[in-house]
């Protein structure tokens, strides 16, 4: 993957390629340690916008060497899983591009080119990917995905899926009503009721919560959730980047990731932001270096979800004890909030009386697997009344 320097004045695509680097490492390792075939599905493929010859700065190269990368580091453990990759692009172009990098990658990974529109190649690539297990990425340039279309593939088990969901555009025409906006909207989520999204106050929420609730009942998925790719110059989202797994390890990976993103974000915008005050101003401005810490805004929102997370937390608990293994995984679907910080709020409320957990040794610090967490009796009582 190139610098962040060379993504300047893209800097939401450097964000979106550190994830996809980053998980798809991840995702690769673990799925090719413990099956014998994993299958990557890069839907909406280009390249777009690439400025490097050998396309280094697409996820088309990116997810190639990662997925090499990945292969050998597993030959090297004496695992020898078959890693297959399968792009889709429908511009003619585009598709010669990338069949010439398909063609050019001399890895182990198999990799497979499809031309064509992206929803008449479903039936291939669930063909393709059988009943193996499968990373599917979805990343449209608009909203041009449809609920209906894309089922089997949500569907698919074992999997995990990815979709980019495009909040600038969708929030620039939910307001719409003209007929054929609104028509493909409906596509879209797959149902009407996104209309009244419109009159909610807390808009960009609400878009993100209601197309979760979409994906998950549709995949049947246990675990869904997001992540916000900012503007690199204003404090807005660009784009929410929607996860999707049946597997509790899943989530806990996720967010194990998004703590990573979130702080090269932080770095790529604050470069962003000084390079274009300089070039507004003409003035240059003295640079001390990256801050350990996340930013401001970052840390106030983090301080929001920790607030929801603990009221699910004991939204959980009303319900009865709960083993700390199984709590993990329903907590971290919360944005932000990471597994660090589920210690942390359990020792406080342990702390302060309100929880009991169970199972924990005198030299432990932190709750486990294994752990039982319930409702302090008092903390219980008050609740009822």
């Amino acid at each position: 993957m190139k610098s962040p320097e060379y993504y300047r004045g893209r800097e939401q695509t450097y964000v979106k390629h550190f994830f996809l680097e980053q998980y798809l490492e991840t995702v690769a390792f673990h799925i090719g340690y413990t099956q014998r075939e994993f299958t990557y599905v890069d839907c909406f493929s280009g390249p777009w916008r690439h400025g490097d010859e050998d396309l280094a700065d697409t996820s088309i190269r990116i997810s190639l060497d990662k997925l090499n990368y990945v292969r050998q580091g597993l030959a090297e453990q004496q695992k020898h899983p078959i890693i297959n990759a399968i792009f889709i692009e429908r511009d003619p172009a585009a598709f010669a591009t990338l069949q010439q990098a398909v063609d050019r990658h001399h890895g182990s990974v198999r990799a497979t080119a499809l031309p064509g529109e992206f929803e008449t190649n479903i039936p291939k690539i669930v063909a393709a990917i059988n009943k193996k297990f499968a990373f599917i990425f979805l990343d449209p340039t608009g909203w041009n995905v449809q609920m209906d279309r894309i089922a089997p593939l949500l569907q698919h088990q074992p999997g995990e899926v990815v979709i980019n969901l495009m909040y600038d555009f969708i929030n620039r025409f939910l307001n719409s009503t003209d007929a054929p906006t609104e028509a493909s909207l409906d596509r879209f989520f797959g149902c009407g009721e996104w209309r009244a999204l419109r009159e909610r106050p807390d808009r960009e929420t609400a878009i993100v919560e209601f197309y979760i609730e979409r994906v998950r009942t549709v995949g049947n998925f246990q675990y869904v959730t997001s992540t916000k790719i900012l503007k690199p110059l204003h404090q807005r989202a660009y784009f929410h980047l929607i996860y999707a797994t049946r597997n509790s390890k899943g989530i806990e990976k996720f967010r194990d990731v998004e703590r990573r993103l979130v702080a090269a974000q932080d770095r790529i915008r604050d470069t962003a932001q000084r390079e274009h005050r300089i070039e507004k101003t003409g003035q240059n401005e003295l640079f001390f270096g990256q801050f350990e810490s996340l930013s401001s805004p970052v840390e106030d929102e983090r301080a929001v979800q920790r607030g929801k997370a603990k009221a699910k937390i004991f939204e959980v608990l009303q319900r009865g004890p709960c083993a700390y293994e199984n709590l993990l995984p329903i907590v971290l679907q919360t944005p932000l909030f990471w597994k660090t910080d589920l210690n942390e709020v359990l020792r406080e409320e342990q702390h302060s009386g309100r929880i009991v957990i169970e199972g924990m040794t005198s030299r432990q610090r932190t709750p486990k697997d294994g752990c039982r967490i319930r409702l302090a009796l008092a903390t219980k009582l008050q609740s009822d009344n």
